[in-house]
């Protein structure tokens, strides 16, 4: 795709803001609720832009050295479960902790970044 602007978080972002300054003040406290909704979603969604793609690639590199294959991300996140569920990894291996530690924490980047600031 050529490179446009505005780039797609950008406008995600202005869309967020009209809704929450110059739509919200204006509706019922019931659509208010609802905006906050939209604006979240808004808000998930540009993180998943922004971020999705490395922690996507940085998933696949975990679970190749992980699992010592190649595959797709479903193929290898698979090959995880069957290997978990053969007893392939002890419950407590620390490689394997690692990973979903990981997965988990770029996850809530994207999700909802406060729960990650809240665990801590």
């Amino acid at each position: 795709m050529p490179n446009s602007r505005p780039f797609s978080t950008d406008l995600l972002a202005i869309v967020q803001a009209y809704l929450e300054t110059e739509i919200a003040p204006q509706v019922s406290s019931v659509h208010q609720f609802q905006l906050r909704i939209a604006s979240r979603v808004l808000a998930t969604v540009r993180r998943e832009i922004e971020l999705g793609p490395a922690a996507n690639a940085a998933e696949v590199r975990r679970l190749k050295a992980l699992l010592r294959c190649d595959g797709s991300p479903e193929e290898l996140e698979a090959a995880l479960a069957r290997a978990i569920r053969a007893g392939d990894f002890a419950v407590d291996d620390p490689a394997l902790l690692a990973h979903l530690r990981a997965s988990t924490e770029d996850a809530l980047r994207i999700n909802n970044p406060k729960w990650l600031a809240s665990a801590r």
